[in-house]
């Protein structure tokens, strides 16, 4: 019910400086497009959400800097079923944020994933991968949860399964190539070798 206050650009930009000469990244929550090019010409590595915006879209010159800033997007989709009760404004919400995805994923731009845990308290994520989907493929889905934040964050050592990477591991109970909501039915979480989550349900059904 309240405005949104945008911060200015030159805010933005100060805070972007002392944040880069600290070697961190620095994340946006955007709310209109007044939110969003302030982001973007603030220098903000990295928008948390698409615009909660029924009609909204990415212009032609804000594809462009995105991608030439090498801009990181997480859609967090799911996010827009939280904060309105009407299911169709939830729809058409949802909707705008996977037609935003698609047009910056759709020009090469690179995507993370997120939930915004914490604002919200839905951690169950097989509807945010089903919203996702309708604008990626399972694999491009896969690579945001994986080799694009480890290449984006520079973590050399994780996102693969290689020899010599780090032994940081989901297991799946079905295979996401079927249906991409599978990558939400973990059945083993290891880290470091070492296994940190079970589901005991999943493991004791004999699924892989």
């Amino acid at each position: 019910d309240k405005p949104v206050i945008n911060m200015d650009t030159a805010i933005v930009k100060a805070a972007v400086d002392v944040a880069h000469a600290e070697g961190k990244p620095v994340f946006a929550h955007p709310q209109n497009r007044i939110g969003m090019d302030n982001a973007l010409n603030g220098g903000v590595d990295i928008l948390a959400h698409t615009i909660p915006s029924v009609g909204y879209a990415y212009t032609a010159a804000e594809l462009e800097q995105m991608k030439r800033h090498h801009t990181a997007l997480i859609p967090t989709l799911t996010l827009w079923t939280t904060v309105v009760p009407d299911a169709a404004v939830q729809e058409a919400l949802v909707q705008a944020g996977v037609s935003e995805l698609k047009s910056y994923f759709s020009e090469g731009g690179t995507i993370l994933f997120g939930t915004d845990v914490g604002f919200i308290t839905k951690y169950d994520t097989t509807q945010e991968y089903e919203f996702m989907g309708r604008a990626m493929g399972w694999r491009d889905i896969l690579a945001s949860l994986t080799t694009n934040p480890s290449t984006y964050f520079k973590t050399a050592n994780k996102g693969r399964v290689e020899k010599g990477m780090d032994a940081d591991l989901v297991v799946l109970e079905a295979d996401p190539a079927s249906d991409v909501r599978n990558l939400a039915r973990v059945t083993y979480t290891i880290r470091g070798g070492n296994i940190i989550y079970a589901n005991r349900i999943g493991s004791a059904s004999g699924s892989n």
